[in-house]
């Protein structure tokens, strides 16, 4: 007996996510749908090793979850008959360790375990990379394997996703992108202040003890740099916090105590010591700033991600209707 055709409403019907199972409220325009009702799921499979070879004019293979990583994709073999092949601008999905790490194809890949390729016409591939980027929960709950979690093509066929209008979709993606584009710049700024963290620590201890950080308060005392003698680290009037201090500088090479220093007078050593831990406090407090800052921006890309999935970014126009091809 022939199977029963579908009509388009059923086809849609069966397609939608039940009520019950939909994480959250969308626009009336949009809906819950499955990432495998609106596009094609290609699942890698490991090309015969004799096919595999280092030969760059063959095809580029992708074999592990590490190879799609920020945007762009690392080959390290090629395969002269391909199993699974990748087109231009498919999405490409790990489906091991890395669980949703996804890029989109920049051109032809052939697919080995572990990676799959998304590829639809109603639904913007940049705006499910977004999507899977906010659905690690969901993936990793699904997850099979302890030391390497993967997931299986079922579970990437089912996963549900908020289904807007293509334009709407395109228009969330724009703001994704703008954002977030903003929000790394402010990151690695940020990170970069972090990385010189115990270079400025240094510089201040270092140039605490070598005087320079003192050089004016010299003049205003009419104090010279003269006044400073040589002595063992263990002097007696060598206070403990200037000692402290001169065992964390470049000053000393070694820990011994009969290591000789240059010592200055004991009011410019408590002059040296007072600037050296106001200095101290103050990069202190900058890195408890940047960390904040840091925090702030995973909180800021969260709200973006909740406001832009639940049509709530204000670019939704809802005389716009959601497409079905199937």
């Amino acid at each position: 007996m022939a199977k029963k055709q579908l009509t388009l409403e059923e086809k849609i019907q069966n397609a939608l996510v039940p009520e019950e199972e939909q994480p959250f409220k969308v626009p009336e325009n949009w809906c819950w749908t499955r990432l495998g009702s609106v596009g094609s799921i290609i699942l890698g499979q490991s090309p015969r090793r004799d096919d595999t070879t280092e030969d760059d004019s063959c095809i580029p293979l992708l074999s592990g979850v590490a190879e799609p990583d920020d945007g762009t994709v690392t080959v390290k073999k090629y395969v002269k008959a391909a199993t699974k092949v990748s087109q231009l601008g498919d999405l490409l999905i790990s489906m091991k360790n890395n669980l949703g790490k996804s890029v989109i194809a920049d051109k032809e890949y052939c697919l080995g375990r572990g990676v799959a390729a998304f590829r639809s016409d109603i639904v913007d591939v940049a705006y499910a990379r977004y999507w899977l980027l906010n659905s690690k929960n969901y993936l990793y709950e699904n997850a099979t394997g302890t030391s390497t979690p993967q997931i299986s093509g079922k579970v990437l066929q089912n996963m549900p996703i908020p289904f807007p209008p293509l334009e709407e979709q395109k228009r969330i993606v724009s703001v994704f992108e703008s954002s977030w584009a903003d929000l790394e710049r402010a990151r690695a700024l940020i990170e970069s202040v972090l990385d010189g963290t115990a270079i400025r620590k240094k510089s201040i201890i270092n140039g605490g003890v070598t005087g320079q950080l003192t050089s004016i308060w010299r003049k205003i005392k009419g104090i010279s740099k003269d006044d400073w003698r040589t002595g063992s680290l263990d002097s007696s009037d060598i206070y403990k916090s200037f000692r402290n201090w001169l065992k964390q500088s470049q000053c000393v090479n070694n820990q011994s105590d009969d290591v000789q220093v240059s010592v200055p007078t004991p009011p410019e050593q408590q002059e040296i010591a007072s600037i050296i831990r106001n200095l101290l406090a103050k990069e202190n407090t900058v890195v408890t700033n940047c960390n904040n800052v840091l925090h702030s921006i995973e909180i800021i890309k969260k709200a973006i991600n909740a406001s832009a999935f639940c049509g709530e970014l204000g670019t939704n126009d809802p005389t716009e209707k959601v497409l079905w091809r199937f």
